[in-house]
């Protein structure tokens, strides 16, 4: 039986296959105008330079009136200045984190003694005088440096506070730029690491070696760093200090007078008093070392 075949009479789209096709609308084809470029505004070159300059100026001049305090230097320091010789350790825990922190307090510059343990660390600590201060079992240089921060320094005086070991590193840490360093260096292979601390710390300026030792005064010379000649000022004189490098001598207050006028900066040593340490300072001597700087220079800083 043969099928009949379906009338089509729409479209797809619903459009009757004899309906007129739709006739578009000729303004629907009109392309929608482009509105006009803006013209480019001129970058002033000029301008712009002067503004980023006043801004440079205007930073400079706020970091000089916000910013840290000035740093202190050895030449900056008003005659009579007074080191702590180990911090003062006859007053504190010799060459402890309490000693220095009042040193800096006090306006007394920490003078201590440095030392290499046996990892190669240099720490503050007398080898004279350390075990005893510390009741070590071993000498400094079979320790390491956590062996030796695990330690306790005895008070200098009875009813007072003991004391808390530091290293080089950490002194400089702390205190750097509020105070002069005055360290005790006896030996190259200590003056090499210690000054290389100064050096990466910027303190060249604020600090003065004491060392008899002339091939540590040339290391500190090297680094941009004073030293003061600690020795037999009778074996030597003046200019050969100089030569050496030392631009300080310390001098036994009776004699300390004599060696002004000179290239060195003199410090008295053994000092008895304030009234001796003012008539030094007004001949010319430029500070003095002392285990107890408050008794030749009572501190005006007062306390609770």
């Amino acid at each position: 039986m043969s099928k009949k075949k379906r009338r089509i009479d729409k479209d797809r789209y619903g459009r009757g296959t004899n309906d007129p096709l739709p006739t578009p609308d000729p303004e629907s084809a009109e392309r929608i105008p482009v509105p006009d470029r803006p013209a480019p505004k001129k970058f002033n070159a000029p301008l712009w330079a002067g503004a980023i300059v006043v801004l440079l100026v205007l930073g400079v001049l706020a970091m000089n009136i916000f910013g840290s305090k000035d740093q202190l230097t050895v030449d900056s320091l008003n005659p009579p200045a007074v080191g702590a010789l180990d911090g003062g350790s006859s007053v504190y825990p010799a060459n402890s984190k309490l000693a220095f922190t009042e040193n800096v307090k006090f306006g007394y510059l920490p003078a201590p003694t440095l030392s290499a343990l046996g990892d190669g660390t240099i720490v503050a600590a007398n080898p004279e005088t350390a075990a005893k201060d510390m009741g070590l079992k071993k000498n400094l240089d079979k320790l390491d440096s956590a062996e030796f921060l695990d330690q306790t320094i005895k008070p200098a005086r009875k009813d007072t506070n003991s004391g808390e070991p530091m290293t080089w590193d950490q002194i400089v840490d702390e205190f750097g730029g509020d105070t002069v360093f005055l360290p005790a260096i006896d030996s190259a292979e200590v003056a090499k690491p210690a000054l290389e601390t100064i050096t990466e710390a910027g303190l060249e300026d604020s600090t003065l070696v004491r060392t008899d030792d002339a091939e540590v005064a040339s290391a500190a010379a090297d680094a941009g760093v004073g030293a003061m000649f600690t020795g037999d000022v009778t074996a030597t004189g003046n200019e050969e200090l100089s030569s050496d490098g030392y631009t300080a001598v310390a001098v036994e207050a009776a004699g300390a007078e004599k060696w002004t006028g000179g290239d060195l900066d003199v410090w008295a040593t053994g000092v008895k008093d304030k009234k001796q340490l003012d008539g030094l300072a007004d001949a010319g001597v430029t500070g003095a070392l002392s285990e107890n700087p408050y008794k030749i220079l009572p501190s005006e800083v007062k306390t609770d």
